[in-house]
């Protein structure tokens, strides 16, 4: 009897840590107008709570969502918005990064990026340039100087009505980052994407970034994406369309009001700050080769730019090119 017990205990226990032992699972689903998943591995199902957070996120800074901030801020007249401690945390890194970028990532370009109509449902004109003065009128209300930001009284303050906010360019970047250190407290690994942006816990992964231009490869380049890194990718190539031999694309230079033309077709930027990452891979398509290689060192972030040439130039990464009509400059 004693060995029958001793048996059926053995069976519990192994059973018991059966059910414990960490497998690898996926968390999928669909936020901020893109598809997210993350393949983790542990012995909790993770699913419901990175749903979670990534809906919170989407509605506390989502400039579609009724309610937001942002959206908020945005059916305001000129005044002063209150806003969470979240809320200003966030707000500050954006308006910060515009300002070390010279406008260059810019939170504050809805109107034109609406008059271009590369908002949802992205119907892009009927894929036709809008008129300059169409153009003009929405530079008018763009750029992030129109708005006044304190951290300390945690407001924000429109100067100019119309003027409207947009965190499309870094609030996935800051997602991912959130996601990661949500998994990284209860996964042994984990693979987090949201919306193009990834992040790396517990061990590197090898990461292909898109070919900006045709091509029979799958990727362009690869690299090896750090334990704790985060990388998002930035290119012309993502949303746009070719009218009499122009390629008019998504990321907008709130400069001049037009598509950036700096050169640069694909920038991948690499970090522990997701936030950052993401606004400053759209700020070097902005800003072009050389000073987007600049604004990288600067603020301790890695990457790779590539231009219209097919150069691929890596800062602090070590990149191994897969599609060979691509170079490494």
């Amino acid at each position: 009897m004693k060995k029958f017990a001793a048996i059926c205990l053995l069976i519990v226990l192994i059973v018991c840590f059966a059910a414990c032992a960490p497998t690898e699972k996926t968390a999928r689903g669909f936020s901020m107008g893109s598809d997210y998943y993350v393949t983790y591995t542990s012995s909790e199902d993770l699913s419901a709570e990175v749903s979670r957070l990534l809906s919170f996120i989407e509605e506390s800074f989502s400039a579609r969502v009724e309610g937001s901030v942002v959206s908020r801020i945005n059916a305001s007249g000129v005044g002063t918005v209150s806003l969470t401690t979240e809320e200003s945390a966030v707000l500050a890194r954006c308006f910060a990064l515009a300002e070390e970028s010279e406008g260059a990532f810019d939170p504050a370009v809805l109107p034109l990026v609406k008059a271009w109509g590369f908002d949802p449902p992205y119907l892009m004109n009927g894929e036709v340039p809008p008129a300059a003065q169409a153009i003009a009128d929405a530079k008018a209300l763009s750029g992030y100087t129109l708005f006044g930001f304190s951290k300390e009284n945690e407001t924000i303050t429109k100067t100019v009505a119309g003027a409207e906010l947009d965190l499309g360019g870094a609030i996935k970047g800051y997602a991912a980052e959130r996601v990661r250190d949500l998994v990284k407290e209860k996964a042994k690994t984990a693979l987090v994407y949201v919306g193009g942006t990834i992040a790396a816990v517990g061990k590197s992964y090898e990461i292909g970034v898109t070919p900006p231009r045709d091509s029979e490869e799958s990727f362009a380049f690869r690299f090896s994406l750090k334990a704790g890194e985060i990388c998002a990718t930035s290119g012309d190539y993502e949303r746009y369309y070719v009218y009499q031999g122009n390629r008019y694309h998504h990321i907008l230079d709130a400069n001049t009001g037009y598509p950036a033309t700096s050169g640069v077709i694909s920038a991948t930027v690499v970090s522990e700050d997701g936030l950052l990452a993401d606004a400053l891979a759209t700020a070097v398509v902005v800003l072009g080769a050389e000073k987007g290689v600049a604004l990288l060192e600067k603020c301790g972030a890695k990457g790779a730019i590539v231009t219209s040439d097919k150069k691929i130039t890596a800062v602090g990464l070590s990149v191994t090119v897969k599609d060979k009509t691509y170079e490494i400059a």
